[in-house]
């Protein structure tokens, strides 16, 4: 061992000697700094393409709420049930295509009677017009209501036709009718893939969904009732003021 000692004392010095050599060079100083600023600018990159991500779904989203708010408040008669599933249905559809982040539910049907993932949504028309049990308020009343989310319109907490909500000041002129969408999005960044967040959407946590409220005057009619039979596919998802909740089985 004693005759080796020497031999790996000399290449100890060949190495260190090669080391200083290589850090007073020019090229050594910028592989250096290379090293330390390209995982910097790789990680910028990366977060200021996700945060392009994230605003191009928030855009997406608020964009099919707006067209579905816009299609029925450019009706001309009454709608139903059926045409309400429909008007859903194909906003969702565009909603969906080539929608990376979108969630998917397992068994393939993503949009079902309660809404998707991330894209769920009440649809209510209110009549602007004074509240006789707070003052005499302008306030909201909700005429009709269509939802396609999992919460139960029945519920104490959930507005039902007949009862008042608040509107913006821009709104407040007694008789004017407007649908209001009532919507949530589920905004995920790239990174929720990595595991690095764990966010869940199914488990209905409203601070990780942005809720998305539309309100859309309507157009070339006073007002806009809304029309449903038992023959309708989603009659519980469709309440009129004055009628009780009809909830099939």
């Amino acid at each position: 061992m004693q005759k080796y000692r020497g031999i790996f004392q000399n290449i100890r010095n060949a190495l260190k000697r090669k080391i200083i050599r290589f850090g007073r060079h020019d090229k050594g100083s910028i592989a250096v700094e290379m090293a330390f600023i390209l995982p910097i600018f790789a990680s910028m990159a990366f977060l200021t393409y996700d945060a392009g991500t994230v605003y191009t779904q928030y855009k997406r989203g608020t964009r099919n709420y707006y067209a579905m708010g816009d299609i029925l408040a450019s009706q001309t008669k009454n709608v139903t049930c059926s045409q309400l599933d429909k008007i859903a249905e194909l906003v969702y559809t565009s909603y969906e295509t080539g929608n990376w982040a979108r969630r998917l539910r397992s068994g393939g049907n993503d949009f079902t009677r309660n809404g998707a993932l991330d894209f769920r949504f009440a649809i209510r028309v209110l009549r602007i017009i004074e509240d006789p049990l707070d003052g005499n308020k302008i306030k909201g009343r909700i005429e009709w209501s269509y939802w396609r989310h999992g919460r139960d319109m029945d519920r104490n907490n959930e507005p039902k036709p007949g009862e008042y909500v608040e509107v913006p000041d821009g709104l407040k002129i007694p008789g004017l009718e407007v649908v209001f969408v009532d919507g949530s999005l589920y905004i995920a960044p790239a990174l929720n893939y990595l595991g690095v967040f764990d966010f869940n959407p199914s488990a209905n946590r409203t601070h990780k969904i942005i809720k998305v409220d539309r309100y859309f005057p309507l157009r070339f009619i006073s007002n806009l009732d809304l029309e449903f039979t038992l023959t309708d596919p989603l009659t519980e998802k469709c309440w009129v003021r004055g009628i009780p909740y009809l909830k099939l089985p």
